[in-house]
C-alpha cells in the first residue's frame, strides 16, 4: 500500500510540474515563428529621456543579427563610449552586444534583463518583438 502511495504521489508531482512550467511560457514568444526574409526595425516605448530601437534580420526564417541601440529624445544614438559602467552609468555599450547574441541564441526576444538596466533591456525586448511583428 505504501509502495502504490508513493508511486501516485510521484506521478501526481511530476503531472503538475509539467503543468506549472507549460504555464509558465511566454505567450508572445517568437519561439516557432517562421519570419519573412529582410531587416526590419521596431521601437520601445518613448520616455522623458529616450527610447530604444533594434534593427532585427530574419534570414531563412530566422533571426541572424540583432542590432540594439539607445536613443536620445531627439532621435539620436547615444555615444556609447559615456555608458562603459563608470558614473552610475550601466554598461550599455556591453550590455546591448550581450543582450542581443542571447536573443540570436534563443531565437527569442525574451531574454533575462540586466540588473543595472533593466528599463533598457525591457524597451529593447520591446523594439525586437515590434521589429518581429513586421516579419510575420
Amino acid at each position: 500500500m505504501k509502495r502504490h502511495s508513493k508511486i501516485i504521489l510521484a506521478v501526481l508531482v511530476i503531472t503538475s510540474l509539467t503543468v506549472f512550467l507549460t504555464a509558465c511560457g511566454s505567450k508572445d514568444s517568437s519561439n516557432g515563428v517562421a519570419y519573412k526574409d529582410g531587416t526590419y526595425t521596431g521601437e520601445g516605448e518613448k520616455r522623458e529621456f529616450g527610447y530604444e530601437l533594434a534593427e532585427v534580420t530574419v534570414k531563412d526564417g530566422e533571426i541572424t543579427d540583432i542590432v540594439l541601440k539607445r536613443m536620445n529624445p531627439d532621435g539620436t544614438e547615444v555615444d556609447y563610449d559615456e555608458w562603459t559602467g563608470e558614473d552610475d552609468k550601466p554598461n550599455l555599450k556591453q550590455f546591448r552586444e550581450d543582450v542581443a547574441k542571447e536573443m540570436i541564441e534563443k531565437q527569442d526576444y525574451e531574454v533575462d534583463t540586466v540588473a543595472t538596466a533593466t528599463q533598457t533591456v525591457e524597451g529593447w525586448k520591446e523594439a525586437v518583438k515590434n521589429a518581429l511583428e513586421q516579419a510575420k
